[in-house]
């Protein structure tokens, strides 16, 4: 009997964009050219991504800095292809207006600042790839968001990071704004009076 795992076909961002949305709920990215499937997330988890949108946006929209987005496929690598699609990302009017920003389909180059909010269900492995799955793509800035230790780490592009902790404040300089200004105390992220 032949090996199933050896007969898998590997599918290509283009063929992943055809396929239905889950019926479940969810959402659906691309690793090495497999689905992966991650299920609805709490509301906690919710709360936090509206929040981020929130804050970022405003500050975003303010000083016309770009486009600020959620749950949108980035297509990172090809052969085999990996979209991602982060909880919260941002895409510099620098960047759009130098490789433009489709309406239809995949954004085929990585965002400016990726944002993933970490769920009981994630794996530290699976978060831990998808941050260098973002840095190997040239990601500017990525955002680990962990509510359970209310902690945020901030990747850097030389892989290095610095992990925030209650007390402490996002800034300019941790999304990669050019314009500053920008701040997000943690303890204003993490407060459970929603």
């Amino acid at each position: 009997m032949a090996n199933p795992r050896l007969e898998e076909r590997l599918l290509t961002a283009e063929e992943f964009y055809q396929l239905p949305e889950p019926e479940e709920g969810g959402k659906l990215e691309l690793i090495d050219g497999r689905v992966m499937h991650e299920m609805p997330v709490s509301s906690e988890h919710g709360a936090i991504v509206m929040l981020l949108g929130r804050i970022l946006g405003t500050f975003v929209a303010a000083h016309k800095l770009g486009r600020l987005m959620s749950k949108t496929g980035f297509l990172l690598r090809r052969s085999p292809d990996v979209v991602l699609a982060p909880d919260v990302s941002f895409v510099s009017r620098a960047t759009i207006t130098e490789r433009g920003l489709p309406r239809e389909g995949w954004v085929p180059y990585p965002p400016d600042l990726a944002i993933e909010v970490v769920s009981p269900s994630n794996l530290d492995v699976d978060v831990a790839y998808k941050v260098e799955q973002y840095l190997n793509a040239d990601v500017t800035r990525v955002w680990v968001v962990r509510p359970r230790t209310k902690t945020v780490t901030v990747h850097l592009p030389d892989h290095t990071a610095r992990t925030l902790l209650p007390g402490n404040s996002l800034t300019s300089q941790d999304a990669g704004f050019k314009q500053p200004g920008f701040e997000l105390p943690l303890d204003e992220l993490f407060a459970e009076d929603f």
